[in-house]
């Protein structure tokens, strides 16, 4: 029997107790309504990590046709105008020669046949955000002849269209998002996600109890209904503060944060919100989030150009992305689309005409996976590079390297010959068929801007996500004779002596000994040739006469001559060096032969050009100083040998399938046949390519077989459409002509050696 101080107590309890629970939820409220508030500070809630391309530039003397630069336009999304229009950003315009000359008040290059008026799109690129008036003019085949910019417009070296965006990334995720305010998106569209999702949301506070009741009634039940329990507040709250578990207890947070939210912020700013980070699919590795996002990916337009058919399908797709993707389920998707009609007729949105030819309308068809979303690599890479300058990339615009077309033609090249390996090769194919994968790596940068313009580090980034471009270090035979020939050329030998480019060596079998040990180098097929010169040993990859020559020269002063140039790996102080039998990573072979290119000239390689923070603030900029690291005179007479490589050597394929523009490289080939290379530049580009397994199994190719064909696609592609010139010599050198290499008839001759043509150009010293 309960006594009145029973009573008492308990009563005095429950009153405690409730208080408790009171001030614990008054507390609660509290946290959640400045979790809100924290996160409502910034129009777009989470920014995501944005990485934009490079500009796509043109310069006068480009073998880029006028039909594809305007075709390039198009593809952007650019409007066309008439050549006496006014022109906005995002407009372009061409006429003939006649009409040209007429309107704009410059003299124009004599040869010019017609010419393109453009005007760049808005954007916030340090370097670019303000692009004026541009002008480029043409020649009769359709080449570029001239460039112009400026109000009034004045001589440029080159005109440029705005950086596009590469990828997005959030929490580590990578995205697919184009925020677009409410006032851009199509009412359709507005309306089609009102009538599916939530018709009443400019009615409730946040919260639907009919909605959670009519959900609750078909879970118990199974009843099927059009609307779900959850309104537009509640996605949005759940996709941006909350996580997509089903629990009570996230559904309780989720109700309470709805009904604060709705006293944070309009209505307007909510749906706008729900708009943009909604998810709406997947493609590859990328969310796409949001319409904006959605519309590029499901249509190829900008989502102010979407009509009642395709509005409709987006507002389907939003349920449930996976069992309504009209790629893969266009079935479901149809149904789907038809529903959002039906219930947008029944809201009088639409009318029943309307509803019935918008969804009479095509689905779309999936469409070849661009570089956008492909280019994995080249951003882990960025990555890196910004991780270890320090800075935190949440939020930021980074501002890279990357060139739409070198990672597109990059990829290609790749993909491409591994794929004709591994079909076409024996050995390459039986090594397929046991569980061997054949991988490769491309890296490419521009010489002149030491900017990273492609990376490929695999054949996939969902199959490995390890880049063989940046951390692979790998054996790199004979790519390493550069080194020593320009060791040779830059020093001295024994006795004073001087060498150059025709400089006789000794290319026989020779043993060496060295702490103890003996050291014999073979020639490739164990071939030799007696007495040659030095630029005939290079371009023919002769181990000999190259190790005969380094050892000569001096190890010290080929490491000191490596150093200068771009490597920072340890090198050991043996013989073996001299071939190459030891590892580096590609982004120092890169930056190495770079440096060849420019004649000694040495910068740094960035794979980013700035860094932008949330507030737009440039917080990095690649500017590099340069460094005359080696002597040019030497430098240019080693380039001059290197192009014989490529006319005549172990990469004579460049030439014979119609890489015409001047270049130089060399093959490598390690001894044990695991790791086959090509590092090869023109006047403007720079490219390693590497072929090899992983496991380091042994493939039986060459860099001439496994490396010269994939550097050679990429070049065709992309390299050729810089204008065709020479290296820049210095004045210090000239070029002359001497008689080629004659042998008699000698078994000993390899395919390489017998092309050697009756004269040869090299770079000599004045």
């Amino acid at each position: 029997m309960l006594t009145m101080r029973k009573i008492k107590v308990i009563t005095m309890s429950i009153i405690a107790t409730s208080t408790l629970l009171i001030i614990g939820l008054i507390s609660y409220l509290f946290n959640l309504n400045s979790k809100i508030t924290e996160g409502l500070e910034n129009k777009k809630l989470l920014p995501p990590t944005e990485y934009f391309s490079a500009p796509e530039s043109f310069s006068s003397g480009m073998t880029i046709a006028f039909k594809d630069i305007v075709s390039g336009f198009q593809s952007r999304n650019y409007r066309e105008r008439a050549f006496d229009q006014r022109l906005f950003p995002g407009d372009y315009s061409f006429a003939g020669v006649d009409l040209c000359r007429n309107t704009v008040p410059i003299t124009l290059p004599d040869d010019t046949a017609q010419c393109l008026l453009f005007v760049a799109k808005e954007n916030e690129d340090p370097e670019l955000a303000q692009i004026p008036l541009q002008l480029m003019t043409f020649n009769a085949e359709g080449f570029i002849n001239g460039t112009f910019q400026g109000n009034p417009l004045q001589t440029s070296a080159s005109v440029a269209l705005e950086p596009e965006i590469v990828a997005q990334f959030l929490d580590n995720q990578p995205i697919m998002q184009d925020y677009k305010a409410l006032g851009e998106i199509p009412p359709l569209c507005l309306n089609a996600v009102l009538a599916i999702e939530d018709s009443k949301f400019l009615e409730h506070s946040g919260v639907s109890l009919t909605g959670i009741a009519r959900a609750a009634y078909s879970n118990l039940f199974g009843g099927k209904v059009r609307q779900g329990g959850s309104t537009i507040t509640q996605q949005t709250v759940k996709n941006y503060f909350l996580t997509s578990e089903r629990t009570i207890k996230r559904k309780a947070i989720e109700f309470f944060m709805s009904l604060l939210l709705e006293t944070h912020a309009s209505k307007d700013r909510i749906f706008e919100t729900y708009l943009n980070i909604i998810y709406l699919g997947q493609n590859g590795p990328f969310q796409v989030r949001g319409f904006g996002a959605a519309s590029q990916y499901y249509f190829q337009r900008p989502i102010e150009q979407l009509g009642l058919a395709e509005c409709s399908l987006l507002a389907a797709v939003l349920n449930s992305p996976g069992v309504y993707d009209p790629f893969r389920k266009p079935e479901n998707a149809s149904k789907r689309r038809n529903l959002v009609l039906g219930r947008m007729t029944d809201l009088n949105m639409i009318t029943a005409d309307e509803a019935k030819s918008a969804g009479e309308a095509a689905l779309p068809t999936p469409r070849k996976i661009s570089v956008a979303e492909t280019a994995p690599y080249y951003i882990n890479a960025v990555n890196k590079q910004m991780t270890q300058a320090g800075f935190d990339l949440l939020g930021m615009k980074i501002y890279t390297g990357l060139t739409l077309r070198g990672q597109s033609a990059a990829q290609a090249a790749v993909r491409g010959h591994l794929d004709r390996l591994e079909s076409d090769n024996k050995k390459i194919k039986a090594l397929k068929e046991k569980g061997h994968s054949l991988e490769g790596l491309l890296l490419s940068a521009n010489t002149q801007t030491g900017l990273v313009n492609a990376v490929v580090g695999g054949r996939g980034y969902r199959l490995t996500q390890f880049n063989r471009a940046i951390d692979g270090h790998r054996q790199i035979g004979s790519i390493m004779k550069p080194f020593v020939f320009l060791a040779a050329l830059s020093n001295e030998g024994p006795g004073g002596k001087t060498y150059e480019p025709n400089t006789i060596l000794s290319d026989t079998k020779f043993s060496y000994k060295y702490e103890g040990q003996t050291w014999s180098p073979d020639n490739y097929g164990k071939k030799y040739f007696g007495q040659v010169p030095m630029y005939f040993a290079l371009k023919n990859s002769l181990n000999a006469s190259t190790a005969s020559l380094g050892i000569e020269v001096g190890l010290d002063k080929i490491i000191q001559t490596a150093e200068l140039l771009g490597v920072t790996s340890k090198l050991a102080k043996v013989p073996s060096l001299t071939l190459g039998a030891f590892e580096l990573y590609p982004v120092e072979v890169l930056e190495s032969y770079m440096t060849f290119a420019r004649m000694g000239s040495r910068t740094p390689i960035s794979f980013v050009r700035s860094l932008v923070d949330i507030e737009g603030k440039v917080l990095y900029r690649f500017s590099p100083e340069l460094e005359q690291a080696t002597d040019p005179s030497s430098t240019a007479e080693l380039v001059g040998m290197m192009k014989q490589t490529i006319l005549t050597g172990t990469a004579r394929y460049v030439d014979l399938v119609g890489f015409k523009h001047p270049a130089a490289g060399k093959t490598g080939t390690t001894s044990d046949n695991k790791d086959a290379w090509f590092a090869g530049f023109t006047p403007n580009v720079a490219t390693v390519v590497w072929v090899g397994y992983d496991d380091n199994t042994p493939h039986g190719l060459t860099g001439s077989s496994g490396a010269v064909p994939i550097w050679t696609d990429f070049m065709k592609n992309y390299a050729a459409r810089f204008p065709m010139q020479d290296f820049p010599w210095p004045d210090t050198v000239e070029l002359k002509k001497i008689p080629g290499v004659s042998f008699s008839s000698d078994a000993s001759l390899t395919p390489e050696a017998s092309q050697e043509p009756p004269e040869v150009e090299l770079v000599f010293k004045k």
